[in-house]
Formats: C-alpha cells, structure tokens, sequence
C-alpha cells in the first residue's frame, strides 16, 4: 500500500496473498453470487410459511362492518384470506383461538391454512358484531 498523505492512499495492484484486486472482486462477487443462490432455494424464505401450498383457496372480504360471505365451506388444506376493503381497520378472530389477524387497514390481508375439519366460528375483535364462520369438512367445494 502506498500513503499519499493523510486521507489519501493507493492500494498495490497485488497484495500478499499473490492475487490481484481484480481477481479478489471475481472470487467476492461469485461468494455472493452462491451464497444468494442458496438463500432462494430455501422455500421458507422464498415464500410464506402458511401460504406454501398450492391447495384450494377461498377469500372473504370485509366491507360495511360485514364479512362477505359471512359463512363458508371448504375443504381441508384450504387457505382463506380476509381482505379488508374499507378505510377502518378491522381484525379476523377465531373463536377458539386458533388464529388471530393484527388490525387489518384497507385493502390489507390475512390468510390461514384450515387443516383440520371443523367449524371454526370468528369475528372481528374491533366490532364484536361482525361474525363469520368457516365450515371445514372434506368433500365440500
């Protein structure tokens, strides 16, 4: 390394190891290069968790203080997701607390994966009046 002065300095073409700057950018930048390959593959961080499948799906909407449909049927493996498309935030309760949304602005989402049959009663925990039901039983459509 050669010192200017102070705050400036110019780096040798090679350094100890016996390769050049150039050469060290290539093997930095192929490190990168696999290292991002691998984190893609890995399916936990290339897509949601609850979402993995690519079973049925079935959505509700939230719209006048109103799940729409208020009751639905599906079967096991289906992921339903609430969408909220007014300006108040509303959330997707499970009675039995088998599943809970954060407070849900307009247009945001909520999604679960329903794997066991049963009838899964909820409501939203901002206005208690809005009720849903999701019936999980196998054959339905």
């Amino acid at each position: 390394m050669t010192v200017r002065d102070p705050v400036h300095f110019v780096a040798n073409p090679e350094t100890s190891s016996g390769f050049g700057c150039k050469s060290q950018s290539v093997l930095r930048a192929l490190r990168l290069t696999v290292l991002f390959a691998a984190l893609a593959s890995i399916p936990c961080l290339a897509q949601d968790a609850s979402n993995a499948g690519a079973g049925p799906v079935a959505t509700v909407s939230m719209d006048h203080n109103t799940f729409i449909p208020g009751e639905i049927t599906v079967v096991p493996g289906t992921t339903v997701t609430w969408i909220n498309n007014e300006a108040m935030p509303h959330t997707v309760v499970d009675s039995n607390k088998g599943f809970r949304s954060k407070a849900l602005v307009k247009d945001a989402s909520f999604s679960f994966t329903f794997a066991t049959a049963g009838d899964y009663s909820y409501l939203c925990s901002i206005h208690p009046n809005m009720k849903g039901k999701v019936i999980v039983k196998a054959g339905a459509s």
